[in-house]
């Protein structure tokens, strides 16, 4: 009995994932369909899928957070906790040339100086700094230290420690500071370096990346080889390196080698490039200005925080530290020691991580031979196909033709959906609020359009036939991104590659061939779900402070379809044309629907992750005072204002009438010189309260020349900032050409500033707003 039990067994196994020959054997027609149980499909396909997420989700987690008992040279979150702790709760906002920035700058110093061998300067500097058609005119306050090593050459690694205004800044940027001092400290435990190691901590960098700009100009920078930027866009998860100098491939090399959790997009490079991202770090000054080569490290989930008084303690997750802290230990020590690799050898233009666990880092001509590669893979397997399995390329080209019109429906059902979502229904972004409802909802209705294809477009019939025919199009989409020279072709080589093995090795063993094409697709597919999940976390909170103006449902559905498409079109391709597959897509579409409907339902912000307004006190020369209210995302602002008088924009954003603020005209003088060698000559001077910006606008073309130590920037306006006023006056001698009038703008900012009208509307909004509040004075004049 127990032998026939086993055996019994046996055969159902073979039934659940065997394919089972109708008509003709396979040898005697090739064309015959394969078919599998469907519930074996399904279960097989599910079993993937659970473990495909479970295992990016686990990749995106930090690791388990060490305490104090580790080694002294070893990097330890309990050791570096209390900066952490005392910045964001005792120091609390450290807006630049503000009180709470010189007390974070005091405390940072006083810390770095009880770690032995570590020498710290408070650095005061102050310059001009030019980018494109604007001029910056700072002071910043920077803690430098400075661990001296045996040799020449320096390893720079720079944080920010100023915040936003209103915002204690735990994620942005007190835990990357708190890393770095811990970092300090454990090298200073250790064997000495070859290269020494600076630590920047600037003061000024959310005032336009000018401590930055004070730190090219510091002494003990004079030779830097590498630095290492931290900075932060949300407060969870791992610490993702996002940009990199492509023309020093030595410095993706040391991270490959080094350190113990990588987490690395070179996507997310490309989208900070373009500008998609709203965000500029201090890597933009180091490179541009410095010329120094480096990488750009930063937290990015959770960004709902992100320049908010949310951004607290309470956001931070436990292991974000570690992950960071070990990953710079261990890179600073790879840097700081040997020769140092030329600036030669192939530029890496691709670089990623396979789920959290090994680093992959290669350039372009990599890149071609890895298309070449699969091309010969996939022809052998084609070859192999055509000969075993009796499969042409007619067969081939039906399919392929299928395929096509499936993916394109699993795109276009979901986008259809987010399109009526946001501009027929006019309820759009209730993904903000749950990301995981616009996942499962957008996934199903993506699979139910594959699974609608596979039923009007059956394709071809042949399993084998199918499998091809997916093989030459993640070729053939690989190899055109790889064309355009896009990050994202770093997917195709593990969709190609595993594809023609098993592919080849189902052509053997054709009965099998549904359940090996199925795993086939499993290492292509997981890191294109990782992809994903990355780009979803970082631009599902950016959405709300991107401004552009329109729903972006059919973006985020767009992101969830190139996740799940392609899984899906494994599973059609086992699965194959015919009736059951469109009978499985009608309740998968209604399980997507429901989805939908509830997120109509979602209001889409909350008290977690709230909607951002900007609240500006405008107060113009000649014009009544007016409170200007605008919502970051760019949608209209909808019952917020209702029954206040509110006049609506065509921008969208709304005017309120509002008292003047009592802080009086703006501080400004304007001396007439009258004419000198070049010109006529006219000064400017400025009495700024702390945290506050002056902007002045005039034609580039009517100035000759200024007493700024720069030279004048380029472009049709001139535009000069002063940021971090001064204690006394500030002043500037313009030097204008001709006798002609010259228009000039003079706005001066105050960030944080909350007057009264601001507050009484900040008390009567709701609890899932959050108000950015602003003041301006304004004026125009004519020198």
């Amino acid at each position: 009995m127990r032998a026939s039990r086993s055996v019994g067994a046996v055969a159902n196994w073979r039934w659940w994932f065997m394919a089972e020959v109708e008509l003709e054997a396979v040898g005697t027609n090739p064309r015959a369909p394969l078919r599998h149980p469907e519930a074996g499909v399904w279960g097989l396909w599910a079993v993937l899928v659970v473990g495909m997420l479970g295992a990016v989700w686990r990749s995106e987690r930090p690791p388990e957070p060490l305490g104090a008992e580790v080694p002294a040279e070893a990097f330890s979150e309990a050791r570096a906790w209390p900066v952490l702790r005392h910045l964001v709760d005792e120091v609390g906002p450290r807006v630049a040339g503000t009180p709470g920035q010189a007390r974070a700058a005091e405390y940072l110093v006083e810390r770095l100086r009880g770690i032995p061998g570590v020498e710290v300067e408070l650095q005061r500097a102050a310059g001009v700094w030019v980018d494109g058609n604007e001029a910056w005119d700072y002071r910043a306050e920077n803690v430098v230290a400075r661990l001296p090593g045996t040799g020449d050459g320096v390893v720079l690694v720079s944080a920010h420690h100023d915040s936003a205004e209103e915002e204690p800044g735990a994620g942005d940027n007190a835990l990357a500071v708190a890393a770095a001092v811990e970092v300090m400290r454990a090298l200073a435990a250790g064997p000495r370096l070859e290269r020494t190691v600076v630590l920047g901590l600037n003061g000024a960098e959310e005032a336009g990346l000018v401590g930055a700009a004070g730190l090219l100009g510091h002494p003990w920078l004079a030779r830097v080889e590498a630095f290492i930027n931290l900075d932060a866009a949300g407060s969870r998860g791992r610490s993702l390196l996002f940009q990199s100098t492509p023309s020093a491939p030595w410095l993706l090399a040391a991270y490959a080698r080094s350190v113990p959790h990588p987490y690395a997009l070179v996507v997310g490079q490309e989208l900070f490039q373009t500008g998609l991202i709203p965000s500029v770090t201090d890597y933009r000054v180091f490179t541009r200005e410095g010329h120094w080569p480096g990488m750009d490290l930063a937290l990015y989930q959770d960004g709902y925080a992100y320049h908010t008084p949310l951004d607290g303690l309470a956001r931070v997750e436990p292991g974000s530290l570690r992950q960071l802290g070990e990953n710079v230990l261990a890179l600073v020590r790879e840097l700081a020691r040997g020769p140092r690799p030329e600036d030669a050898g192939e530029a890496l233009s691709t670089y990623y991580d396979v789920l959290g666990v090994e680093m992959v880092a290669y350039g372009r001509r990599t890149a071609w031979g890895l298309v070449v590669l699969g091309g010969w893979f996939a022809l052998g397997a084609l070859g192999m196909a055509w000969r075993r399995g009796g499969v042409k390329p007619v067969a081939v080209a039906r399919a392929l033709g299928g395929l096509l019109v499936w993916g394109l429906l699993g795109v276009l059902v979901p986008v259809g959906a987010a399109l009526l979502l946001g501009f027929v229904l006019e309820r759009p972004h209730g993904w903000y609020a749950a990301p995981w409802l616009a996942g499962g909802a957008f996934g199903a209705l993506a699979l139910a359009g594959v699974l609608w294809g596979c039923a009007l477009v059956p394709g071809e019939r042949a399993v084998l036939a199918r499998g091809t025919a997916a093989l030459v199009l993640a070729w053939g989409v690989g190899a055109a991104l790889t064309v355009a020279g896009l990050g994202v072709a770093y997917l195709f080589p593990w969709w190609t590659l595993p594809g023609a093995v098993l592919l080849g090795v189902a052509s053997l063993r054709e009965r099998l061939a549904g359940p090996v094409l199925l795993v086939a697709s499993v290492p292509g597919w997981v890191l294109t779900v990782e992809l994903v999940w990355r780009l979803l976390a970082m631009f599902i909170p950016v959405t709300g402070r991107l401004g552009v103006g329109l729903p972006l449902d059919g973006a985020v559905a767009l992101l969830v379809a190139l996740a799940v498409v392609p899984g899906a079109l494994g599973l059609g391709v086992v699965l194959g044309g015919g009736g059951r597959p469109g009978r499985t897509a009608g309740a998968v579409a209604l399980l997507g629907l429901v989805g939908c409907g509830a997120l109509a339902g979602v209001r889409p912000s909350n008290e977690e992750r709230p909607r951002r307004l900007l609240l500006t006190h405008m107060e113009e020369q000649g014009a009544p005072a007016r409170l200007e209210v605008a919502a970051e995302d760019g949608l209209p602002l909808g019952g917020l204002l209702e029954g206040r008088g509110a006049e609506v924009r065509e921008t969208g954003e709304a005017w309120l009438a509002a008292e003047p603020s009592g802080s009086g005209p703006l501080p400004v003088t304007v001396k007439q010189e009258g004419v000198t060698e070049g010109g006529r000559a006219v000064t400017l001077s400025w009495r700024g309260e702390p945290g506050a910006q002056l902007v002045v606008r005039l034609p580039r073309e009517a100035v000759a020349g200024w007493s700024l130590p720069t030279e004048l920037p380029e472009g049709p306006e001139l535009v000069l900032r002063v940021v971090v006023p001064p204690a006394g006056e500030w002043s500037a001698r313009f030097v204008l050409r001709g006798k002609a009038p010259v228009p000039v703008s003079l706005k001066e900012w105050r960030a944080g500033y909350v007057t009264r009208d601001i507050e009484a509307l900040r008390r009567e909004l709701p609890d899932w707003v959050v108000v950015e509040p602003e003041a301006c004075r304004a004026v125009s004049l004519s020198w």
